[in-house]
């Protein structure tokens, strides 16, 4: 089967996330379409040869409890066609909640492009955006630069998503391992040095963030902000 540019687009993104759903996929590269029949025609034809495979559904929470959107990754044909390095490895053998949110995160930054306020000039994510900076490695999820379109000011971002699964031990390390960076840093390493924003999926998540923050950035607090996953693009300033 000849792929068309957009398969292969499709390819890359599920390269790059891991997992995505048909959500972010229809958002990410069928923004001329209406019908999302136009999806569920490639996502056939493309489960069919192997170049993708559907892992399930979303868990949906709360009152609308259930199923959610239907979740793909890379299969053994679109490995190959990326010419990924040995044999095919599965790349999870469920659906990853976590890495779902790290794209719901891009997705947001995504639709506030789409209004004009932000250019996305860049982004990463794991395990590319890990990074050793003043001889301490730090592993966010996600890597973002961006460009504010009002002032034309650049921001630098390392995401952290947390869907209230770590533990505090966990956070608090991640939290020494950023202010480590912030006092070693030197600008032949990176200039300028990401500001660090922690993502939370529920309102809990958010205070248990805070309070596991209170008293331990110092003079680096300013770098540290706290924020819900949805809708956080829109208050980036």
């Amino acid at each position: 089967m000849r792929l068309t540019s957009r398969d292969a687009s499709i390819l890359h993104s599920l390269d790059r996330f891991g997992q995505l759903d048909s959500g972010h996929i229809w958002q990410l590269h069928f923004p001329e379409c209406k019908s999302k029949t136009s999806w569920d025609q490639v996502a056939k034809r493309l489960i069919r040869d192997k170049y993708i495979v559907r892992m399930g559904r979303r868990v949906v929470l709360g009152d609308g409890a259930g199923s959610g959107k239907a979740v793909y990754q890379l299969g053994a044909t679109g490995w190959q066609f990326l010419a990924k390095r040995g044999a095919y490895r599965p790349r999870f053998t469920s659906v990853s909640e976590h890495r779902l949110k790290v794209a719901d995160a891009f997705a947001e930054l995504c639709k506030r492009e789409d209004k004009g306020e932000i250019k996305v000039r860049g982004y990463y994510t794991e395990p590319d955006s890990h990074m050793k900076i003043a001889g301490v490695t730090v592993r966010p999820d996600f890597f973002a630069d961006l460009e504010l379109v009002a002032t034309s000011e650049q921001l630098r971002l390392w995401i952290e998503v947390d869907r209230d699964k770590e533990n505090r031990p966990e956070i608090e390390r991640k939290l020494r391992d950023y202010v480590a960076v912030y006092t070693g840093v030197t600008k032949d390493e990176i200039d300028p040095v990401p500001a660090v924003l922690f993502l939370a999926d529920t309102d809990l998540g958010l205070v248990n963030l805070e309070n596991y923050m209170h008293g331990k950035l110092g003079e680096y607090e300013h770098l540290f902000s706290v924020d819900h996953i949805e809708g956080f693009a829109d208050r980036l300033k």
